[in-house]
């Protein structure tokens, strides 16, 4: 999602479309990832909490992100008008929202990569007991 975001600063001719379309699919692979991850992290007992807490992100997100940071490097961005109101026309104007998303995602994506490694020996220890318990019922069934 951090080259989604990278393409759409760097404002090239067609980046706009190439971004979108990465940031778009990157958002549509999270959704389905999250309902498996939350199941194998937490279990199911409190699985309807956990799902819509981690789902809670993306409302909180855009109201940060789209609500407040977009709209206050904006007007940062923007000139005066005559008539009271700001305005700004160009690539430059949502450039530093950009990237500021991008750094968001990296972090994030590092902290995937945290717990990655973290869980990494809780499934070496499961698919071993898996391994395991298919050994034995092979085993047995051909005595």
């Amino acid at each position: 999602m951090a080259v989604g975001y990278i393409t759409l600063a760097m404002a090239l001719p067609g980046s706009l479309y190439i971004g979108s379309i990465v940031v778009g699919i990157c958002y549509g692979v999270r959704l389905a990832v999250t309902v498996p991850t939350a199941s194998e992290l937490f279990g199911l007992k409190y699985y309807g909490l956990i799902y819509n807490v981690l789902i809670l992100n993306l409302p909180l997100g855009s109201f940060l992100f789209s609500g407040l940071l977009a709209g206050l490097l904006y007007d940062a961005e923007a000139t005066q008008t005559a008539g009271g109101g700001n305005t700004c026309i160009g690539a430059h104007c949502y450039r530093l929202v950009f990237i500021v998303m991008a750094v968001a995602c990296a972090v994030g994506f590092g902290l995937d990569v945290l717990l990655s490694i973290r869980t990494r020996s809780l499934y070496s220890k499961i698919y071993a007991s898996r391994r395991s318990k298919k050994m034995i019922a092979s085993s047995s069934s051909l005595s």
